[in-house]
């Protein structure tokens, strides 16, 4: 095949994940046609489109082949019976046991789920098991920014999320290769767990970078690695993979030099002993598939460099990209793979216009900053953050993670000497003490959701720079890039108020904003927090709330509050218990106060409700005419004194339903007193407990208010002041690997 169809194929298969519809069969034979007539008369032209189009249906087929593997949505919640084979290594976070599994139903078809286990109890590796299991389709959160499980799942080959039952059946341990391999990850992960406790989490690093267990470091050492954009070190990524292989081919040609008799092509040597190394290191993290991903890749670009020149380098990029997506297209949505093959792009393109010799530092230097210049944009996009001292964190880190941490942890797991896994596990305690020291000193600069073609000026200005010389462009990349990275939406006009009820799955968090203020009420649990509202807020383009209001104590609604105060500094904390946050004021006494013409009224609810739900604030911002009213978690108890006190004066024409639409809250008589012409119910696609409750939909089907969900379409964004009101879907674009926003 000439190596000019490459591109075309990849491009293809890319560019199907696109697609907002599966076009019909008569449009692909259309298709087709002109492509096999544009063939007939330019034959260059023709091969290119055809393999575009052969790329994008082959995309297509693929991935439609792997949405009818999934388990349905529309039996969100059932039980099956199944037999399970524990397919990964088990991890305990102290609140359940989460694995993967292989899940065979009666009827003999399989599903690979994500397996949760609240009662915590073992599963060794291989063990097949007879239980029930609570399935869930792998539908998440739709905002404009943040975690997409739809994504992730396709990406990671998992059909279904899934809770283990109470009773369950041993059937023995499977056989097969794959489990062998497991037992011997296991077995290797064991033996870093007898360290003792001041090494605790050295060793977990030295798991991490060993086997793949990336679930086996705590939360916050996550959270210092994200400011320094470490993050990619501390997985069997595509670097290590790749440092691995190197490691490898220069130990061989040591070897090679001392043999008394030199074999004939010294470079093939070198060669299949670094993918050896390359392939060992993948099996023993699991043959994951990002780490499956690394390997293809590691090898395709390895055998290219071997033929020496960077146009050689270059067909091996694209031969490792066509490989890749040949052998999965799914890996078009993983992030990793577009931060992995993006950052060995920058460096070929770096590279391919060198003039002259250089000397090695001053190309590590210019790797260095190809690097970060391509990460920028990158991490930008795709997190909606920069670290501002990843540069500086990875000049060091890189090759001590690579060149000392990666080899000392197989090392110490191919040979569980004691005193040298404890010498890795000290120095894994150590590494991870400095960097979170670090982490308190670098700072994270939010970049908001640019528009696409500023986006796309801003990749084209990233590679226009490290032209020699910037090809004379550099004053326009540094416009084009500093737009990209100070640019910010356009704010609320005076009197004007942009609201955005977020999804967070079960909780709540809702976002108000002003000419010149902004306000977050609530948060979501710790883990929306930090996958949707942290990244929502950036992307919105807030540098620090005016006011962060925490409605009452509870996971789903303030459980990200450590982080978002961590990470935001808000000028203010009100919250409804104020006792459980530092320098927290009450919000549950009557007040009032105006920004920028709009009216925020915290409302009195008197003693409240039993337990923490009858403590939240309530919250009603007025623009003009207009009012939104957010109630919390607040119970029938509290409404019934919202209404008592303020009557009619509790007319809204948007309300965020209390505790997410339950048939504890929401009563008629409060209803009928705000009288909303929307009603936002705040929920968990799929949720066990049944919210919205189905009560309180024909109490507003009654009443007339348009009910919208975030379970089932997302966030919802109003634009409201003056006499007009505005409702839309704030994510309404929809491709069609995705099944939520659902077309209700």
């Amino acid at each position: 095949m000439p190596f000019y169809l490459l591109p075309a194929f990849a491009t293809g298969v890319l560019l199907s994940f696109a697609l907002p519809f599966v076009p019909p069969p008569a449009a692909w034979a259309a298709a087709f046609c002109c492509a096999a007539a544009a063939l007939l008369r330019w034959k260059r032209a023709g091969l290119l489109l055809l393999l575009l189009l052969v790329g994008a249906a082959y995309g297509v087929w693929r991935t439609e082949l792997a949405l009818a593997q999934r388990w349905p949505s529309e039996k969100q919640g059932e039980t099956l019976a199944a037999a399970v084979r524990v397919t990964g290594l088990a991890q305990d976070d102290g609140r359940r046991v989460r694995f993967s599994a292989e899940a065979v139903a009666d009827d003999g078809r399989s599903y690979r789920v994500q397996l949760a286990d609240y009662r915590r109890r073992d599963w060794p590796a291989g063990s097949v098991w007879r239980l029930n299991l609570r399935m869930r389709a792998p539908v998440g959160e739709n905002n404009a920014r943040g975690f997409g499980r739809e994504a992730w799942a396709l990406a990671n080959g998992i059909d279904a999320l899934a809770t283990a039952g109470a009773d369950r059946q041993a059937l023995g341990f499977a056989d097969g290769l794959s489990d062998g391999l497991l037992r011997l990850r296991a077995a290797v992960s064991a033996s870093w767990r007898r360290m003792p406790q001041e090494t605790a989490d050295g060793a977990a690093l030295m798991r991490a970078l060993a086997v793949g267990e990336q679930d086996a470091l705590r939360g916050e050492w996550w959270q210092a690695f994200r400011p320094l954009g470490l993050n990619h070190l501390v997985s069997v990524s595509g670097l290590h993979v790749s440092m691995v292989a190197l490691l490898a081919a220069w130990l061989a040609k040591r070897l090679l030099l001392v043999l008394p008799v030199a074999p004939r092509r010294p470079k093939v040597w070198l060669l299949a002993a670094g993918v050896a190394a390359a392939l060992f290191y993948t099996a023993l993290a699991g043959f994951a598939v990002p780490t499956l991903r690394s390997l293809l890749m590691v090898a395709a670009v390895a055998a290219a460099w071997a033929a020496g020149g960077a146009a050689s380098a270059w067909r091996g990029w694209w031969f490792a990209l066509a490989l890749v997506l040949l052998l999965d297209p799914s890996a078009a949505l993983a992030v990793g793979s577009w931060l992995s093959f993006g950052l060995v792009a920058s460096l070929l393109w770096a590279d391919s216009w060198r003039t002259g010799r250089r000397s090695w530092p001053l190309a590590a230097l210019r790797g260095q900053w190809a690097a970060t210049l391509a990460s920028s944009v990158a991490t930008g996009w795709l997190f909606a953050a920069l670290p501002l001292a990843s540069p500086l964190a990875n000049a060091p880190m890189i090759p001590w993670f690579s060149w000392v941490l990666v080899p000392l942890a197989l090392a110490a797991s191919l040979l569980p000497f004691y005193p040298l896994q404890y010498a890795a596990s000290w120095l894994g305690e150590q590494t991870l003490q400095t960097l979170a020291w670090l982490a308190d000193y670098a700072p994270e600069w939010g970049v908001a959701a640019a528009p696409w073609p500023l986006s796309a000026l801003a990749a084209a200005a990233a590679c226009v720079w490290l032209l020699p010389r910037g090809a004379g462009l550099r004053p326009w990349a540094a416009l084009v890039l500093a737009g990209f990275v100070f640019y910010r939406p356009a704010p609320p006009e005076q009197g004007r108020l942009k609201t955005v009820v977020i999804d967070v799955g079960q909780g709540l968090s809702v976002y108000f904003q002003t000419a010149s203020h902004v306000l977050l009420f609530d948060t979501g649990t710790e883990g929306a927090a930090q996958m949707q509202t942290l990244p929502v807020l950036r992307a919105l383009g807030v540098r620090r709330p005016d006011v962060l209001l925490l409605s009452h104590h509870d996971a789903d609604h303030d459980g990200g509050a450590p982080l978002l105060t961590a990470a935001l500094r808000p000028r203010a904390v009100l919250a409804g218990q104020p006792e459980f946050y530092p320098q927290a004021q009450s919000c549950r006494e009557e007040t009032a106060w105006e920004w920028d013409g709009v009216r925020f009224e915290l409302l009195d609810t008197g003693a409240g409700g039993a337990g923490d739900n009858g403590q939240s604030c309530v919250l009603r911002v007025l623009a003009g005419e207009t009012a939104v009213l957010v109630t919390g978690d607040l119970d029938t108890r509290g409404e019934a004194e919202l209404v008592r006190r303020y009557g009619d004066a509790l007319r809204s024409q948007v309300l965020v339903l209390g505790h997410h639409g339950s048939k504890g809250s929401s009563s008629g008589a409060f209803v009928n007193a705000v009288s909303p012409d929307y009603a936002v119910a705040s929920a968990g696609f799929g949720n066990p407990y049944g919210h919205p409750a189905r009560e309180v939909q024909t109490r507003l089907s009654a009443h007339g208010a348009h009910l919208l969900r975030t379970d089932r379409q997302g966030a919802w964004l109003f634009d409201s002041g003056g006499q007009t009101l505005s409702a839309r879907q704030w994510q309404p674009k929809r491709f069609y690997w995705q099944q939520k926003p659902f077309a209700d």
